[in-house]
């Protein structure tokens, strides 16, 4: 799932800066106004904000940090400094719940993830991510609530579906599960989330012919995404075809970086498969 881009755009601080923007280009378009003396006040309201709203500003750089440089361990050092100041918007706890997630902290991921849920009562993404968060600390009583709120939410949306499959997967149920997902994939025929998990609830089912169908559609999808070739070398497996099963988890070790934990299936547990085929 790729969360949604969520930029701090509602503080009073953010609007007086687009005023002055506005308002010093109208200025020098039309009276001829010095352009420096826009740059000088445009500078001198961020130089304001880190005094009287450094927690905003905070919030802006983790942002350029994470979407735009990439480098989330800036990021997590801003919006870390956003959250501690006691003073964060919304979108400050759901950005640092998600970095702290895909670093492996999950129980401070649920931590923040819960309060950003509190402050966004209508925001189904950030619900799934939660949702996952709670799967893996063992709280699916409490992921499972989720799911269905996401789907009272929004019935339209797959994500709905596809969180539901999930904690339905967690709780072994996995008939259930791969109903869920088959619904998220009639509302999201491209997705290739939904194809994905579907074919992996069918080789639990041990239903070998709809779990390749799926998993071949993931894998179209995306070609080198570690989890769908994880799953396609154990169907490979499944289906007795240990020498190109063996290829295949040995691809997806390559492709998984060790300190990613937003995949689905642990670095471990490919090492793991894979040790397991190369046994004669």
């Amino acid at each position: 799932m790729r969360e949604p881009l969520r930029f701090s755009f509602r503080h009073w601080w953010n609007y007086v800066l687009l005023l002055i923007l506005v308002t010093g280009v109208l200025l020098w378009r039309f009276t001829g106004l010095d352009g420096r003396v826009v740059f000088g006040a445009v500078v001198a309201w961020l130089t304001a904000g880190r005094v009287f709203v450094p927690w905003i500003i905070h919030e802006h750089v983790g942002f350029l940090n994470r979407w735009v440089f990439n480098d989330y361990q800036k990021a997590n050092k801003r919006y870390r400094q956003a959250v501690n100041s006691g003073r964060a918007t919304s979108y400050a706890y759901c950005a640092l719940g998600s970095l702290t997630y895909a670093e492996g902290d999950t129980f401070e991921a649920v931590s923040l993830l819960e309060e950003a849920a509190v402050r966004l009562p209508g925001d189904v993404p950030l619900r799934v991510v939660l949702a996952r968060a709670l799967i893996r600390v063992g709280r699916l009583d409490e992921a499972l609530e989720l799911a269905q709120d996401c789907r009272k939410i929004s019935e339209d949306n797959p994500l709905s579906y596809t969180v539901l499959g999930d904690v339905m997967a967690a709780k072994k149920d996995y008939t259930a599960a791969a109903s869920a997902y088959q619904k998220a994939l009639s509302l999201a025929p491209r997705a290739f989330e939904c194809h994905f998990r579907l074919g992996q609830a069918y080789v639990e089912l041990g239903d070998i012919d709809m779990a390749e169908e799926e998993l071949r559609q993931a894998k179209l999808l995306s070609p080198e995404n570690p989890d769908v070739l994880y799953w396609w070398g154990k169907l490979l497996c499944a289906k007795g075809d240990r020498q190109k099963a063996r290829k295949i988890l040995q691809k997806a070790l390559e492709q998984r970086p060790i300190g990613d934990h937003t995949y689905q299936v642990p670095y471990q547990e490919i090492i793991a498969a894979l040790s397991s085929v190369n046994v004669p």
